[in-house]
């Protein structure tokens, strides 16, 4: 079988809605309000880094009916959030997040979806936090969540998962080098238009928890709760992917 390689989400972002984000959407959006009520954190502007195809910009748009931007690096992606955003109050960034400028400061910025896993590179993680504090008003919030060094891979240090949308399937061969912490993520996706899948590679980092808490201490951050993502009770050891709520002092 002969498949065709394509840049990482040039591809994937026209079927990511209809296959994986919005699924991961609708956990991302509940999450969110469960740890808004939790800490009380209000808002009135705010910003969606590594927003995709801008599901959840859209939504903390019109959920508050207050401003928002929507950043990401794929010019792709960013061409499917400026479909799900032309009807919301939403301005649309093209940035690395490592050197985030938003036009003003906001009172919250999330990272959702493996976004600070995509900070591949040692000095990464501590170069975008200190930028999100820096564009962040003083006492906003910072909400994000970060697969940890403690996935469930097993000895074989590799899965695949399937997603299936109307007219496309999506599958992740995921395959981590524990030795230099580092995820490779070949994304295949078939259609029955095509005789031939369109494979994209993507490669992230994970991340200890100490590392990610060191960080946001040095770039002057409070850590207000460390939760586990599925359960989003307070996480006592390592879980595969902890949801982080910050604040700026």
């Amino acid at each position: 079988m002969v498949a065709t390689v394509a840049l990482p989400y040039s591809r994937l972002a026209t079927e990511y809605d209809a296959t994986i984000g919005a699924p991961f959407f609708r956990e991302t959006r509940d999450r969110f309000e469960r740890l808004a009520r939790k800490y009380g954190i209000t808002f009135r502007s705010a910003a969606d880094i590594g927003c995709g195809t801008g599901l959840f910009a859209r939504y903390l748009q019109r959920s508050r009916k207050i401003p928002v931007f929507a950043v990401d690096l794929s010019q792709s992606m960013l061409h499917m959030a400026g479909r799900n955003c032309r009807d919301a109050e939403v301005k649309l960034l093209r940035q690395d997040i490592r050197y985030l400028t938003l036009p003003q400061p906001v009172d919250l910025i999330t990272a959702n979806f493996d976004t600070v896993n995509h900070l591949v590179k040692t000095g990464d993680l501590r170069q975008a936090l200190g930028q999100v504090f820096a564009n962040l008003n003083a006492g906003g919030h910072f909400i994000f969540d970060v697969v940890t060094n403690c996935l469930p891979i097993g000895r074989a240090r590799h899965y695949r998962r399937r997603f299936d949308g109307p007219r496309r399937q999506v599958m992740q061969a995921v395959r981590l080098d524990p030795l230099k912490r580092l995820l490779s993520i070949v994304v295949s996706i078939s259609s029955p238009e095509t005789p031939f899948p369109i494979v994209e590679r993507h490669q992230e980092r994970v991340y200890s928890p100490a590392e990610v808490g060191g960080a946001l201490r040095e770039a002057g951050f409070i850590i207000r709760g460390v939760h586990d993502a599925v359960t989003l009770t307070a996480a006592q050891e390592c879980v595969p992917r902890l949801v982080v709520v910050a604040q700026k002092k």
